[in-house]
């Protein structure tokens, strides 16, 4: 950058720079040793910022396994690294749109800067980039160049209400005056604020797009940047003035995503827009609604004559009928036949998923296993058709007491196993304790007799204080909770405590 400009935009002390809560933020995201409930405090600070994070959190942007009733509840949820680049975006938002424009119109930025972030954010769920949130952020703030030279050269906008529609002219001007442009600004004030050296490449490259495919998820980060400008226009400009076909190759030839994959992109933007005019308190189209853009992407990229609609059509309704059938027999090889519930195969497989998921997001995640008590007495005494109805009753007690998010399978005989994903310690042993509750109050008429089965559970918890090296380990826990619970009279739900083995160990000999 010229050392002249440099020096002209470091006297402008009325630019807008980051708040406290966010220069707090940003601080918070270099502390390796970060705890929840320092980030808590920090986000609690500022209401409008918690309630944010709250609403997010349950919105479809961030679609969760359960809905966050509270702050701490949304923070586990997110991930710490999330909710503070999240976090970062709001107060970061807040203190720019707080400037006063010369030469630019300040909506058109606006409305710009969000729809690339949310395009930048869709594209990257397409390509399951783990830094979803980062790269929200840095599309969010790629053009934040423009606020400063606006700032600090009055003149050099003069007239770019218009030229704003045309962003690779509005660099092309930059350049010729000042030989630079203002990404290569946006990445100078990012390292200004000393936020990561991610941010500040992708920022200064948003005007490069390279169009080879990779796999890399650094270059991937920054080219979800460079190619959310190019899809926020697709949004703002006038119908004739889109660029659906050349913006859809070009996301092929540098994310790999084809034109029907692009075509999700732009319908999960176009689903995205209200929740993030909600959020950041912005109306983003002004003029048309996100279906009739849509509708003409559709027709651009994908029908292009009515043979084209037929064939498309013929093919998803075969399509659609085979993965219906597909679906079901799948959904057959996961149910126990007797009871309905999930077997213990595909408990293995979810299992393995979840512990995965919670060691990555830094959640937790508790497991159940329970097992029906003194049930080979109701097999000897009334026989197998009864102890069948009872462990159907038992599935569906199990069902009636726990919630959406859990899945119950049948591990085996009369034992079954809850998993609890995203759930802490205390609120797996509320549950438990329902559960058991629930079988305590619970008869079963077998002809004239009237029987009454009560169940015991042993838990175990995975999170930070209890962490378990497999899942393995985790249902081994669990199994020795149980087992406690059962030498200690049956009836009841035991959580898993380090003492557990070695009091079992004690009993055995």
């Amino acid at each position: 950058m010229n050392p002249e400009l440099e020096a002209h935009l470091r006297r402008l002390v009325n630019f807008p720079s980051p708040a406290g809560v966010a220069t707090h933020i940003i601080d918070l995201a270099r502390d390796p040793d970060i705890e929840i409930g320092k980030v808590a405090k920090a986000l609690s600070l500022d209401s409008a910022l918690s309630t944010k994070i709250l609403r997010i959190a349950n919105s479809p942007l961030y679609a969760q396994r359960r809905k966050s009733e509270n702050l701490r509840q949304a923070l586990v949820l997110l991930g710490l690294n999330a909710t503070l680049t999240l976090a970062l975006s709001f107060s970061l938002a807040k203190s720019l749109r707080s400037g006063k424009a010369n030469g630019i119109s300040f909506p058109f930025y606006w409305r710009r800067a969000l729809l690339a972030a949310t395009a930048a954010r869709a594209l990257a769920d397409a390509l399951h980039h783990t830094m979803a949130e980062e790269i929200f952020l840095a599309a969010l703030l790629q053009d934040v160049g423009i606020l400063a030279l606006d700032k600090a050269l009055p003149d050099l906008y003069r007239g770019g209400e218009v030229l704003q529609h045309d962003h690779l002219a509005l660099a092309q001007i930059e350049r010729q005056r000042l030989q630079t442009d203002h990404a290569e600004i946006g990445g100078w004030l990012m390292r200004t604020w000393n936020l990561p050296e991610r941010l500040t490449v992708a920022i200064s490259r948003s005007h490069t797009l390279e169009l080879t495919v990779t796999t890399d998820p650094a270059l991937l980060f920054q080219r979800c940047v460079a190619l959310s400008g190019l899809v926020a226009d697709l949004f703002l400009l006038d119908p004739e003035q889109r660029q659906f076909a050349a913006t859809a190759q070009s996301a092929q030839r540098s994310l790999g995503l084809d034109k029907m994959a692009f075509g999700r992109v732009l319908a999960t933007v176009g689903a995205m827009i209200p929740e993030t005019e909600a959020i950041f308190d912005t109306d983003l189209l002004a003029k048309q609604h996100p279906e009739l853009i849509l509708e003409q992407a559709r027709e651009v990229l994908m029908l292009r004559s009515l043979h084209a609609l037929r064939e498309i059509n013929t093919l998803r309704a075969v399509a659609e009928s085979s993965n219906s059938r597909a679906l079901e027999l799948e959904e057959e090889t996961r149910r126990d036949a007797m009871t309905g519930v999930f077997n213990r195969a595909y408990l293995d497989q979810v299992l393995s998923r979840e512990f995965d998921h919670a060691i990555r997001h830094q959640q937790p995640l508790s497991l159940a296993f329970a097992d029906l008590d003194f049930f080979k007495g109701i097999n000897d005494r009334f026989g197998h058709q009864a102890g069948d109805r009872i462990l159907q009753a038992a599935a569906r007690i199990l069902r009636g007491h726990t919630r959406e998010s859990d899945l119950i399978a049948r591990y085996g005989g009369e034992e079954f196993v809850v998993l609890l994903p995203g759930t802490d310690a205390h609120v797996a042993q509320m549950i438990c304790e329902r559960i058991v509750v629930a079988f305590q109050n619970t008869g079963h008429v077998i002809g004239s007799d009237n029987a009454r089965v009560t169940i015991s559970i042993g838990c175990a918890t995975h999170s930070a204080t209890t962490p378990f090296s497999s899942a393995a380990d985790l249902v081994k826990a669990a199994d020795q909770a149980l087992y406690a619970a059962k030498m200690r009279g049956r009836n009841r739900s035991v959580p898993f405590d380090r003492e557990i083995p070695s009091s079992l160990a004690a009993r055995l000999a």
